[in-house]
Order: structure tokens, then C-alpha cells, then sequence
């Protein structure tokens, strides 16, 4: 029994003891308050950071600055705080606190640190990689920047080249060194302003970037710099903060190679094709068939007058483009000049081609073998630099153009594209036809009053509008039309051309100025027929080497002698010859009323009909004055009955005409 009571005195002291050192450890950490984080550093974007409570007490918690929100800001005993950190403004850091307090226990303090944002300028897609060829809504591609400066694109510092430069041969660079730089074609309207409304806050902007079509057979690369505006100030940095060398950002831009066109048949093919493609044809080539069945194609052959040397056997000869969907500001596909015995070249019928201006591009100019060019519908308003190669005068080696159309372009003035820089017969003198119809940017206008400065109707471009009353220089140009001796047809209907045509008087003036021949004498006629293009064959039109007078009556009853030495020798070779459509006005001059060939010029049509309803810029009704546009009378010109009718009209100027237009007609 004893024994048990010792037992029982002993394990009450142990208990006394255990107690007791339990209030021991109440006494050294009751009421505290702790955190599993001393500091915090978190980036300039913000976000959510979280802070672990450890205590057994009513606590409170705080920030020092509205950029941070606590939650939740009380608590009793342990529990998870959540930080929201606000994004900052700034470049430089920021700091704050986090105060948790109690009344029982020391308060704890957190530090928080928040870096700015460095001046910086990001990319989206800082390498882009595009094809060698697209249509042309889909020749861009998007960039997107995000910035907290104000930047630019650094266009005086675009660096070009050849991705395997150290590859290429000196030949090939040569050859190619066109296509090498300038095909990111609108950095300079490249606009990436921003508003910085939140300070250092970033920002984004889109732009697109349009390029340019590879034509080398090699990849081709770009770097283009985007860089602050005020680089003084504006240092950029890395995201570590370091500042970047050359105080720039780079977009590399890889574009791939176009397939290599060879000098053969097979790199004919590939051209015709590629150049079709490119101008966004409606009519496609069958390549299923051999190149000799393609339809709008013709190849030389051996047997050919023409041919050009042995090598072009098989080669293309003639190729028509019709069609076509070429947008403003595109150029006709460098392809072109890699076929290089081309004779005959036509494109025609571009889509809105009124408002879409387009090019016909340097390339056209290196074909030696061209003998007709037909644009048609075409949207130039300007020559290449090197247009004057193709007339055969500039270059020997060239065969020199015979036939050129540009009707339905884009020219405004005679000036643009005829003179000394332009189409003149010094520097083609092969040149026999040339069509300058049709260069109406609006088909809805009909009274040259409604015109305005700049020859703009509802404020756009009207086309070719020139006026021979008032403008001496373009009055002059047209008169050097008339002296171009070798044409054989002249094609000028459906243009604004207003005012009188030039009259006899200021013709002969003009003429004498410029050292042309004045009249018709023996050198113009010929017995042999073979030469019926360049001479007055037989004697139809010997009248023109007398003095033998012929009477026109006017309309207006008047009467005027001419005989056949008074008549001007003007486009004495002009089998056709249209001026219709117009807006002209005043007399009808007798260098077109005793022209050699104006019974064969259809002249009811293709000369006096003028614009239907038509007024001036004077607010005239158009239309001559001095004939009948609905009832002309040729029997000056040809007679009232046969030649050897001696009943018929005497005073007549080409007689023998009666038998061909009226007789034959009978």
C-alpha cells in the first residue's frame, strides 16, 4: 500500500512539472504574429502574389500605397493573404509596404518592390518569312509592335541583300542586283504612332507591310530598324534591363526564291506563265498541252522571214494577256524580259483601269525583237526612262517598234508621252501606226464647262485634255503629230481634245519652222504598185503636182479655190486617220479636205463626228463649221459622174476616186 502511494506522489509531480514547463513556452511566444515573406519583387506588368499568416491572434493588414490591394485585410489566427498588384505607369521601380499589426503582438512589416517598365520596343513576330510570289491582296503581311516610346520605322537604313550573297556568281549579281533592295515597298507610309495616355504603360499598333514579287532564283532578305523618335531620351533595354546596342530593334524579313526561268523554251513557258499569274488573268494557259496549241501564244518557226537567228526557233514569238486584274501602283512582271525574241506583245483590259494607274516597267525596254506593242485598257501614265530603246533609232541592235497602241491609257497630256523625251519619229523611225484613242478616265462627261483646274471632273482626272485654242505647247505637240510623214495610221478619236484644228496657215508656218517639206511633188508618186504604202500610185492624185483649181463650198455658202500645189503635205502616207469624238470646233482645214487619202478614211465618221451633245470648255456645242457632218458632199473631191462623162463636174480633184467609192458601189 505504500508502495502504491509513492507511485502516486510521483506522478503528480511529473504532471506539476510538465505543466510548468508549458507555461514556460506561453510566456516566450504567445500573442505573435509572423509571415512566411520578408520582401517581394514582382515585375511592371503586376499581378497576384500570396503571403502565408502564422499566428493564434486578431490581426490587421494594410498596404501604404493604393497600387497594392490586401486581402483579406483581417483575420484570426493562421491564414493565406492575396496581394493585387496594380501594373505601374513608370520606368523607374516603386516600392510600398504591407503592414500586418495586432494589439497584442510586434507588427510585421513586408517590402514591396515593383520594377518600371524599360523603354522598350517588342515585336509580335520580330522574323517573318513570306513567299517569292502572291496576288496582290495578299502581298502584305502584319506587323505588330507594342512600345512605350514613340517609334519609327528607320527607312534611310534598310539593309537588303541575298541570303547566300558570297554564293552568287558576279554574273548573277549583276543580273539580279535590280531585284536585290527597294521590294518592302511602303515603309515610308508606315505609321506606328501610339497613344502613350498611361506613361510607361506599353501600347500596341498594327500595320501591314506590302512587298514586292521575287523574281531571282534566290532568297532575299531584309532588315528593317524600328527605332525611337527621340533618341536622346529614349534609351531602350532588353528584358533584363540592359540597354540594346545601336539603340534599335530589328524585323528580318526572309522572302523566298522564285523559280529560276532559263534561257530555252522551257523557260518560255515558265515566264508566260508566271507573267499571266501574276497579272491575275481571267484566261488561263493549258500547260496539259504542248506550248504550240496554247491559245493567245504563236512560236517562231524555221521556216519564219523574220527569224531572228537559229536559237529562236521554238521560242515564243507573240503572246497576248487579256483580262487582266492588276491593282494601282503594280507594274507590269519583270518576267517579261526573258522573252527575249518576242515580236509581238499585247496586254489588254485591266479591271477598273480608269482609276487604277499602273506601270509598264524597265523590263519591256531590253526586248530587241518588238515590233508591235498594244496596250490596251492599260493604266500607264508615264513611259519607262528607257522606252526610247524600242525604236530602233537609240540602240541599232534593236529591230524597232512598227505598231504602237496605248489606247484607253491613263496619259493626261500629248506632252506625257510624245517630244523629245517620248514618242517623237527621230527615234522611231519605223514606227507606221500609232493609236492614241479612247484616254477617257470618265465616260459620263460630255460639257467641258464642268471641268475644273487640273482637268479634273468631280475631283478626279478626266485623261487626255488638251486644248489647241489656248495651249501652245500642247497646240504644238499635236502639230508634230501631223509631220510624222512615215505614219500610215494615226488613231485619235474619243479623247478631250477642244479648240480648231490647226489651219492651213499655221500649219505652213509650223512646217517651214521645222524644215518639212510644204507640197507633193514627183518624189511621192511611183507606177510600181509593190510600193503603194509609201507612194501615190497611178494617176489618181497627180491633181496634188498642178495648179489646176478645185472650188469647196462651205456651208455657209462661201466658196474657196484651192488647187493641188496649195494643198500641205501633212501624214502624207496616212491611209487612216481618226480624230472623231472629240470636242472640236472651228473650221475644217484643207489639209484634210484635199488629203490624197480622206475618201478612204471614212471621214463621215472618223472625222466629223464629234462628241454627241457635246460643249466645250467655252461652253461652244461642238462640231466645224464650215461642212455638213450629216450630209457631206464629196463632189469636189471626186465628181458627180464618171471621169469620162463629159456631162460631169469638171473642177474636181481626184477623179478617178468616182470609179472606186461611187461607180463600184453601184
Amino acid at each position: 500500500m505504500k508502495y502504491i502511494n509513492k507511485i502516486i506522489v510521483v506522478l503528480a509531480l511529473c504532471a506539476g512539472c510538465i505543466t510548468s514547463c508549458k507555461d514556460d513556452d506561453n510566456a516566450d511566444g504567445i500573442n505573435s504574429l509572423l509571415t512566411d515573406k520578408d520582401e517581394i519583387a514582382i515585375g511592371p506588368e503586376g499581378g497576384i502574389e500570396k503571403i502565408a499568416v502564422l499566428s493564434d491572434i486578431n490581426w490587421v493588414a494594410s498596404a501604404s500605397k493604393a497600387w497594392i490591394a490586401v486581402s483579406p485585410a483581417n483575420g484570426l489566427g493562421a491564414a493565406d493573404c492575396r496581394l493585387a498588384i496594380d501594373s505601374t505607369l513608370e520606368n523607374t521601380a516603386r516600392t510600398a509596404q504591407i503592414r500586418f499589426s495586432s494589439d497584442n503582438a510586434e507588427q510585421k512589416l513586408i517590402t514591396i518592390t515593383q520594377f518600371g517598365f524599360g523603354k522598350q520596343i517588342l515585336l509580335g513576330e520580330p522574323n517573318v518569312e513570306i513567299e517569292s510570289s502572291a496576288a496582290y491582296n495578299k502581298r502584305v503581311f502584319d506587323l505588330t509592335v507594342s512600345t512605350n516610346v514613340e517609334c519609327k520605322l528607320d527607312v534611310d537604313h534598310v539593309e537588303y541583300s541575298f541570303a547566300n550573297e558570297e554564293s552568287m556568281t558576279e554574273e548573277e549579281k549583276e543580273t539580279y542586283q535590280s531585284e536585290r533592295a527597294n521590294w518592302l515597298t511602303n515603309l515610308k507610309n508606315v505609321n506606328l504612332d501610339v497613344n502613350l495616355d498611361r506613361k510607361a504603360r506599353p501600347r500596341s499598333v498594327k500595320a501591314q507591310i506590302r512587298w514586292e514579287m521575287n523574281t531571282a532564283p534566290f532568297t532575299r532578305v531584309a532588315k528593317v530598324y524600328l527605332v525611337p523618335k527621340h533618341p536622346e531620351t529614349d534609351k531602350l533595354v532588353d528584358d533584363q534591363g540592359n540597354e540594346l546596342e545601336g539603340n534599335r530593334v530589328v524585323l528580318t524579313v526572309t522572302q523566298k526564291p522564285a523559280l529560276k526561268i532559263e534561257d530555252n523554251r522551257a523557260g518560255d513557258s515558265l515566264a508566260v506563265i508566271t507573267i499571266n499569274e501574276k497579272v491575275q488573268s481571267m484566261i488561263k494557259f493549258d500547260t496539259s498541252e504542248n506550248m504550240q496549241n496554247w491559245d493567245y501564244l504563236t512560236l517562231w518557226e524555221e521556216t519564219d522571214k523574220d527569224l531572228p537567228c537559229e536559237e529562236a526557233v521554238g521560242r515564243v514569238r507573240s503572246v497576248s494577256f487579256i483580262m487582266i486584274d492588276m491593282k494601282d501602283g503594280e507594274v507590269l512582271p519583270k518576267e517579261i524580259r526573258h522573252l527575249k525574241y518576242l515580236e509581238s506583245f499585247s496586254i489588254r483590259s485591266n479591271a477598273n483601269s480608269q482609276i487604277r494607274i499602273i506601270g509598264l516597267g524597265e523590263e519591256i525596254c531590253e526586248l530587241k525583237y518588238l515590233k508591235e506593242l498594244i496596250l490596251y485598257s492599260y493604266g500607264i501614265d508615264k513611259l519607262p526612262e528607257n522606252f526610247q530603246k524600242l525604236g530602233g533609232a537609240v540602240d541599232k541592235s534593236y529591230r524597232g517598234l512598227e505598231t504602237l497602241s496605248l489606247a484607253a491609257t491613263n496619259f493626261a497630256r500629248l506632252t506625257d508621252f510624245i517630244g523629245e523625251n517620248g514618242l517623237n519619229k527621230e527615234k522611231f523611225p519605223k514606227l507606221t501606226a500609232l493609236a492614241l484613242n479612247g484616254m477617257r478616265r470618265t465616260d459620263s462627261l460630255t460639257d467641258l464647262t464642268k471641268v475644273t483646274g487640273n482637268s479634273e471632273y468631280n475631283g478626279n482626272p478626266i485623261g487626255l485634255h488638251i486644248n489647241l485654242d489656248n495651249e501652245r505647247t500642247q497646240k504644238n505637240t499635236f502639230m508634230d503629230l501631223l509631220l510624222w510623214e512615215d505614219l500610215r495610221e494615226l488613231v485619235l478619236s474619243y479623247n478631250f481634245i477642244e479648240g480648231a484644228l490647226p489651219t492651213d496657215d499655221e500649219l505652213e508656218t509650223y512646217m517651214n519652222g521645222k524644215g518639212a517639206k510644204l507640197h507633193y511633188d514627183s518624189d511621192d508618186f511611183s507606177e510600181d504598185k509593190a510600193e503603194y504604202l509609201d507612194k501615190l500610185v497611178g494617176d489618181t492624185c497627180k491633181w496634188l503636182l498642178t495648179g489646176n483649181p478645185v472650188t469647196f463650198k462651205n456651208t455657209d455658202g462661201t466658196e474657196e479655190t484651192v488647187s493641188g500645189q496649195q494643198v500641205l503635205r501633212v501624214l502624207p502616207k496616212a491611209r487612216y486617220l481618226a480624230i472623231n469624238l472629240n470636242f472640236l470646233t472651228g473650221k475644217l482645214p484643207n489639209w484634210i479636205l484635199f488629203h490624197p487619202y480622206f475618201v478612204e478614211w471614212d471621214p463621215e465618221v472618223t472625222v466629223l463626228l464629234q462628241q454627241e451633245k457635246g460643249k466645250n470648255s467655252a461652253g461652244e456645242t461642238v462640231g466645224f463649221s464650215n461642212v455638213d457632218a450629216d450630209n457631206f458632199d464629196f463632189t469636189y473631191y471626186y465628181g458627180d459622174k464618171d471621169p469620162d462623162d463629159p456631162s460631169g463636174k469638171k473642177d474636181v480633184a481626184y477623179p478617178l476616186y468616182y470609179r472606186r467609192y461611187v461607180a463600184n458601189n453601184k
